[in-house]
């Protein structure tokens, strides 16, 4: 038996993968609600399904093989290489969590595209227990021009405080807010107070996970101004049109 047979079914489908470089990038567009225009796409990972039925499965199996972060680095260079054909003036935003933000490969990467209209969109993977080397990274690729951005604001005490912590750029509404917010008078409160808080800090909030006209409707009239989801497009391949720049 050899030393991958050993290995359980998912770390093998992992190391699979990356072996293979059997990944796919698909955009989704962030676009202006009031209008549609599209302002930059939010590069996201796609698994062949015989690998994994889908990508929170592949990095949460990576995650348990100690093999998350290079998964992600793997990702992050995928997107990265789409630069070139992305619609004139876009923003991209890429996904990447504090452990992968902190490993020296990854700073190297983004520094070397940092002239190219990039974000990082920091998700949480694991709680944040050394904020200062954070600030480290962040102050250093904020210096270069890359844009920071929290995923997920809304859906828990950890996310805000990293929020505070963080001071980001861009703040993403998290879908848990949006769902239904046409309806939830509660929903409705957090988000018109996330709008009042992003504009006193000068940050831009993008509401994910749009999937109705309701939805969007009332968004819209709460002042937030620009949002992605599926009522407005599903990830997919890049088109090429001429769109305004995000920031």
């Amino acid at each position: 038996m050899t030393v991958a047979q050993l290995l359980p079914p998912d770390s093998r489908a992992v190391r699979d993968v990356l072996h293979r470089n059997a990944l796919r990038t698909v955009f989704q567009p962030v676009v202006r609600l009031e209008d549609g225009t599209v302002r930059g796409y939010e590069a996201l990972t796609r698994f062949d399904h015989q690998d994994f039925p889908d990508p929170v499965q592949a990095f949460a199996s990576a995650n348990a093989a100690g093999l998350g972060v290079e998964l992600e680095i793997l990702a992050i260079e995928g997107a990265l290489s789409r630069l070139d054909d992305l619609p004139e003036g876009a923003w991209l935003s890429l996904n990447a969590s504090v452990e992968a933000l902190l490993t020296p490969r990854t700073i190297s990467l983004l520094l070397s595209h940092a002239n190219r209209r990039i974000a990082v969109e920091l998700t949480e993977h694991t709680r944040v227990t050394d904020y200062t080397a954070l600030h480290e990274v962040t102050g250093l690729l904020r210096a270069a021009g890359i844009l920071l951005a929290v995923d997920d604001a809304g859906a828990g005490f950890a996310n805000l405080s990293q929020i505070l912590q963080l001071r980001p750029d861009v703040i993403k509404l998290d879908i848990s807010l949006t769902r239904g917010i046409d309806t939830d008078p509660v929903r409705t409160a957090l988000t018109r107070a996330l709008v009042s808080f992003s504009e006193s800090i000068g940050a831009l909030l993008i509401a994910e996970g749009i999937e109705t006209y309701a939805e969007h409707e009332r968004l819209l009239a709460l002042g937030v101004q620009h949002g992605q989801g599926y009522y407005i497009a599903k990830p997919g391949p890049l088109p090429y049109r001429h769109i305004e720049p995000l920031l």
